[in-house]
């Protein structure tokens, strides 16, 4: 079968787990679907082979490569590996935790079992069996070229979508064999239970007759006999509609709850690629060549390689990488320093002149910052320890960092005005929610604005039972609220009868003034507009703002980075959380037909995003042709309120398959179902708009799938765009993502002057260094009480 869709670490990993078993014990029950029965698989004998064991003080002289695993610096998932030096951690798909081996040379000095998150050895080993990751091995590629030309010459394939993603479905061209799952089991003493044949079975087969064909011309398996009139024996057939397991007796307590993680770093070394440009502190911008091994007066030793002008290396032991930033400016107007030029100190010490040259600007920004009185907000005790308890969740290692962080500017004297950074879903929103819930029980209103209606209704469902149990009033407005309704809340809002007003742009309207308000919430401020914007300066003057974003806007996280504003980084995942496979491809029906039906027969839905609305009809159609057999419906933000709330409820119970939306769900959809997402016409979006769609697939734990598709040649800058979202996954992306749109798009008039050349210059991490640097100096010095006066007086 033709598929370019990538199969996932964690499906391989059971697939060649399931084959190493059936190696050696005949009893047992396969549960399979009659695609994964059918497809070609690693040969048994090859497999067998290829299973290792391994015990301290011996050698381990294997390449995980060449064996189907991939090299990551740091591993989370089945099929993983990684190598620091003499060490090496694997993830093999036989044990539920990966392992680390400690080598002296090539000679095994130590096996653990460490943890994934906090990557800390739990359990000392006295030896271990290593098997293939995938049924794909590179160590037979002679083969596979050989094979792969005869392939091409005998069937003339000419699909453009055929991609080296695709031949981990067809190991029959690897090796020579086509042996499949069936090769594996004795078929004498087999019983066969399908079920619901007619359905599965013929119509995979039809619909891929053509593929079958050619690829299984010469395997005379059973199954397929039955489709040639013939009957096959040993066969059990149930024909039941569905058949349901209870997943509440199979796992009772939330996952969850189970754990702790450990926080991840927001960027780790695998960001960095080879011939990225790198910024050394003393040596300037060079070329990142990888990690490479030299001999040194303590031995041999792995270090980090950078290349300059003329071909000059730099080595870098790993202990001093805090030397090392990535660069991040206009690659197109920078060239690579020289070894032993002036020239990187020349341009620091311009970068700093420049700085103290604009330094007064700054100065007025932190001297209204750090002297201007708020309120100071200590709370209830009791009503906060009680809102705590209704979280469902036990809160990650920086989540809990953020809500401290969070309180005790809210206990200070001066107004907060705080930056929770964290991708979708990672818990953004229930750091806001103690910081209202300090709010309200210090006698004070709370607002939060939200960018979409949706957004807003999701919020309100979420919280409004919570807040409820501990006496908080809360209350929403939105556009679909009537005039009438509006009036009557403004009222409330104004007399101080309603503690928390949740609403979109609605809630700067001029009518509301608020009694006594005491916090701002702001989520995603990048969807409002320049107009929305200055209203809600206007609103926030004085008060305590706190602004959430998986993708902070440039200037906003420009602030943020260079302490104008505080930040928190939220980059640890909820336990189970996987990165969503991100793909880019060009549109095409079987693409979309693939992606739907995967997600179908895992019992998932789908969001299928196109955002023009006349053309939605035009699109519902298409796909309705496309797959027929399951569930379409389209939404817009146009819709009469009754019916858009309809179909969004329907989806939320899992009623619809497929659902075909504008970007409204782009905040608020919030549906652990819909585990696969697909964007057609992928080129008209920005990088942080692409990054808020994917969020809203992949927040459960199960592996979730997102395509973002082109149909027009791509030019190079929109290419970077999409290729940007796909190589940054995993934790911390969302603010990864908004430092490469820095890198992108560029910094433009951060503090009322244009920094863009001054920061290619040096690079961003440079120039917040030297920034801070100078910042420090003056602010010793410009802050002597006798000066703060005349700081205030000029603002």
């Amino acid at each position: 079968m033709n598929e370019s869709v990538r199969v996932s670490n964690k499906i391989k990993a059971y697939r060649i787990k399931t084959l190493y078993s059936l190696l050696n014990n005949t009893d047992g029950v396969i549960f399979t679907t009659f695609h994964a029965l059918s497809k070609y698989t690693i040969p048994k004998n090859i497999l067998s082979n290829e299973i290792y064991t391994f015990k301290i003080n011996k050698n381990f002289n294997i390449d995980p490569l060449l064996l189907g695993y991939e090299k990551k610096w740091n591993i989370y998932e089945y099929g993983e590996f990684s190598q620091k030096g003499f060490v090496k951690d694997i993830y093999i798909p036989l044990y539920e935790h990966p392992i680390r081996i400690e080598l002296f040379d090539d000679e095994i000095t130590r096996i653990t079992f460490f943890d994934t998150y906090s990557q800390k050895s739990i359990e000392n080993l006295k030896s271990f069996v290593f098997m293939p990751g995938a049924e794909f091995l590179y160590k037979y590629e002679e083969n596979f070229h050989k094979n792969l030309r005869a392939f091409f010459s005998d069937h003339k394939y000419q699909d453009a979508s055929f991609d080296i993603q695709s031949f981990e479905t067809l190991p029959g061209i690897i090796y020579g064999k086509r042996e499949t799952l069936l090769d594996y089991i004795n078929l004498k003493d087999a019983d066969f239970v399908v079920i619901n044949e007619n359905e599965n079975i013929k119509s995979y087969y039809e619909r891929e007759r053509e593929n079958l064909e050619f690829i299984f011309d010469d395997i005379k398996k059973e199954l397929y006999k039955k489709y040639n009139g013939k009957r096959i024996e040993n066969i059990l057939s149930i024909n039941y509609k569905t058949i349901e397991i209870d997943k509440h007796n199979l796992l009772i307590k939330k996952i969850s709850k189970k754990r702790k993680s450990d926080e991840i770093p927001i960027l780790e070394w695998e960001d960095l690629k080879l011939d990225d440009l790198v910024v050394h502190e003393d040596y300037g911008i060079g070329i990142y060549k990888g990690l490479e091994k030299v001999k040194t007066h303590f031995g041999e030793k792995e270090l980090i390689k950078i290349e300059y002008e003329n071909n000059a290396k730099v080595f870098v032991p790993i202990e001093r990488i805090d030397k090392i930033s990535k660069y991040v400016g206009d690659k197109d107007l920078i060239k690579i320093d020289k070894i032993g030029s002036s020239s990187w100190q020349r341009r620091k010490k311009k970068v700093e002149e420049n700085i103290r040259n604009k330094i007064q600007e700054l100065i007025k920004l932190y001297a209204l910052r750090e002297y201007t009185t708020g309120i100071s907000l200590n709370g209830d005790e009791e009503i906060e320890e009680k809102f705590r308890k209704t979280f469902e969740y036990i809160e990650t290692g920086d989540q809990e960092k953020a809500i401290e962080e969070t309180l005790n500017d809210l206990a200070s004297t001066k107004p907060m005005d705080r930056l929770i950074a964290g991708d979708a879903g990672f818990g953004k929103t229930e750091v806001a929610l103690r910081a209202v819930v300090r709010t309200v029980s210090s006698g004070y209103q709370a607002a939060i604005l939200v960018p979409t209606t949706i957004l807003a209704q999701q919020y309100f469902n979420n919280v409004k039972d919570r807040f409820d149990e501990i006496g908080i009033t809360v209350e929403l407005i939105d556009r679909f609220k009537t005039q009438k309704e509006k009036n009557i809340i403004i009222d409330k809002i104004n007399s101080g009868a309603i503690d928390v007003i949740i609403g979109t742009h609605a809630l700067l309207n001029k009518n509301i003034r608020f009694k006594k308000l005491g916090l701002l919430v702001i989520d995603e401020e990048q969807r409002f507009g320049v107009f929305q914007k200055e209203k809600i300066k206007e609103l926030s003057h004085g008060i305590n703002v706190l602004t959430m974003s998986a993708t902070p806007i440039p200037r906003t996280l420009y602030f943020s980075l260079t302490g104008l504003r505080d930040l928190s980084v939220i980059s640890t995942p909820p336990f189970g959380r996987i990165p969503v496979e991100t793909f880019v491809f060009k549109y095409s029906d079987k693409i979309v037909r693939t992606a739907i039906l995967r997600e179908k027969a895992r019992g998932g839905q789908v969001l299928y995003i196109h955002n023009r609305i006349n053309e939605l009809e035009e699109v519902e159609e298409r796909l309705r042709k496309i797959v027929s057999e399951v569930k379409i419906v389209s939404a817009h933000g146009r819709m009469q309120k009754k019916y858009l709330s309809k179909i969004i409820k329907l989806f939320y119970e899992g009623k619809i398959d497929v659902l075909i939306s504008t970007t409204i769900v782009e905040n608020g959809i919030d549906i652990p179902n819909a585990n696969t997402l697909i964007v057609d016409d992928a080129e008209r979006y920005g990088i942080s708009q692409l990054y808020q769609l994917r969020g809203r697939v992949g927040r459960s734990d199960k592996r979730a799938f997102a395509y973002f598709l082109y149909k027009n040649q791509l030019k190079p800058e929109t290419l970077k765009r999409l290729e940007a979202i796909k190589n940054i996954s995993g934790p911390g992306s969302g603010l990864k993502l908004a430092l490469q749109d820095l890198e992108i798009r560029g910094y433009g008039d951060l503090l009322g002057v244009d920094q863009k050349g001054h920061i290619n210059n040096v690079g961003l991490a440079m120039y917040k260094e030297i920034l801070n640097r100078t910042l420090a100096e003056y602010y010793s010095q410009e802050f002597e009480p006798k000066n703060i006066k005349k700081q205030i007086l000029k603002i």
